[in-house]
């Protein structure tokens, strides 16, 4: 069966446009690979300014998409780090009437150097990183620049383990100055690759504060694969190097030589096991039971609106709760941790068993999944996996440690399934054992550098897991 695009989309589009990996920036939960200057060799790095002008890009706005109504959303890394480049791109692209535009941004910037923009179809999501500024700064720099005439859609906040109790304290002080505060729930990503379990708290503040669709696809993450999806169909994703693709399938391709590829649509069936779970893709499922609106680009004052209609529905039932029509006028709250899986097991004592395939030596043990070394620049980020167990009589894994000679860079608690290092052992308790991280290096000198990966009993039992060879190539 097909299900062809709306007609009212017919001559519509969505572009995500990566413009850069430069962030100031380092958060724990941030998936980016961060780059944070140019290099200093010439070589070009993760920003749309290294790799074509800032004329050009405009150039290529303004004839490879020819729809009447499109929607621009920029995010990165930071946008805004570039400003001369940036301030041309916002300057150039919405004096076309066709465009409107999104950014995501961490608002450490100056608002009074983009004075001149003209603002009326620009909006912000600004981001708060409670580890990066504190509240006071964050909050005075976002009234900044709504007083220097920018639309700030909403202040996001990322409900990182560490950020929990900060959202809290500060929901009532933010909307209270007009602000609307989103609510994101944190998918296992940065540091927190390997972590799947929510607390209680978590969840209590993830369906208030989030209609039903978002904490169904954000947190539960169903199966995707096979569904019937129109996002595909009016929507492409654009890298900083030019790439371009219809979003979520099909192959990549250069905007600047070979122009943006067709648009199938019409609904296809989603290529991924889950949806990558940004707002406006799920939305275009066409099975979606939880999704009454019609499909439409999905302008973010869209979600606001939605999402401000399912709290005030909210307060409400609770104030409405000794009327009796209460529950059948605004109906009953839909819970969605029911729908979780079970929480993991972290890997437990393993007690020795000559029968089965022996253990490595050693009370803590495991393996790197990596060998050779690592090449990198200073303060940029890296990826490391492997697995972690203990044999140790009472003493369980308690994490993994990552270090760069003396410096700690990560400690993981946080385990994932391995069913491969249960089949070699024939140990079904070893199937909780596999772990991965994002670690930031700090800002070194070029040269080799180690690092060690251990694994920690909670007796303080320590076994190396395995090294490798940092090189630092700038």
């Amino acid at each position: 069966m097909n299900y062809p695009l709306p007609a009212h989309l017919l001559d519509s589009v969505r572009i995500a446009w990566h413009i850069t990996s430069w962030c100031n920036y380092s958060c724990d939960y941030c998936p980016v690979l961060i780059f944070h200057k140019r290099g200093k060799n010439g070589d070009k790095r993760d920003h749309a300014f290294d790799h074509y002008t800032a004329e050009q890009w405009m150039e290529a706005f303004a004839t490879k998409f020819p729809q009447k109504d499109i929607l621009l959303k920029i995010t990165g890394g930071e946008p805004f780090l570039d400003r001369e480049n940036f301030r041309k791109i916002l300057t150039g692209v919405l004096e076309m009437p066709r465009y409107s535009i999104q950014i995501d941004t961490n608002g450490s910037w100056d608002p009074a150097y983009f004075r001149e923009v003209d603002k009326t179809r620009l909006s912000l999501n600004i981001a708060f990183h409670p580890r990066m500024v504190p509240f006071e700064a964050f909050f005075k720099r976002a009234r900044q620049m709504r007083d220097e005439g920018f639309h700030v859609e909403m202040l996001n906040f990322v409900l990182a383990p560490e950020n929990l109790d900060e959202f809290a304290r500060r929901l009532e002080e933010v909307e209270k100055a007009g602000f609307f505060i989103n609510l994101s729930p944190m998918n296992p990503t940065g540091t927190y690759l390997s972590r799947t379990e929510r607390s209680e708290q978590e969840m209590d503040l993830i369906e208030r504060y989030n209609v039903p669709v978002d904490v169904k696809y954000k947190v539960v993450r169903p199966k995707t694969k096979g569904r019937m999806c129109r996002h595909p169909a009016l929507s492409y994703y654009l890298m900083f190097d030019g790439s371009i693709q219809v979003y979520c399938v099909g192959k990549m391709q250069n905007l600047f030589t070979d122009g943006a590829p067709p648009l199938p649509r019409e609904a296809v069936a989603c290529e991924l096991d889950e949806c990558i779970a940004c707002t406006e893709m799920y939305r275009a499922l066409v099975d979606e039971p939880l999704v009454t609106r019609p499909l439409s680009l999905y302008h973010r004052g869209e979600y606001v609106e939605e999402v401000k209609e399912h709290r005030k529905r909210l307060f409400w039932r609770k104030v409405g709760a000794r009327i009796p029509f209460g529950e059948k006028i605004f109906g009953k709250p839909v819970r969605m941790r029911e729908q979780l899986p079970p929480q993991p097991r972290k890997p437990e004592l393993l007690a020795v068993d000559a029968i089965k395939p022996a253990l490595p030596a050693g009370p803590v043990f495991g393996s790197l999944d990596m060998n050779g070394s690592i090449r990198a620049y200073g303060r940029d980020r890296v990826y490391v996996s492997g697995w972690a167990a203990s044999s140790l009589y009472g003493a369980p894994i308690e994490g993994v440690r990552v270090r760069l000679e003396d410096q700690e860079l990560g400690f993981i608690r946080n385990f994932h399934a391995r069913p491969d290092i249960a089949a070699t052992y024939q140990r079904e308790e070893l199937e909780q054992c596999g772990w991965k991280t994002m670690v930031w290096l700090p800002a070194l000198g070029r040269g080799s550098y180690r690092m060690v990966v251990e694994g920690v009993a909670p007796d303080g039992t320590i076994g190396e897991l395995g090294e490798v060879a940092v090189e630092i190539v700038e």
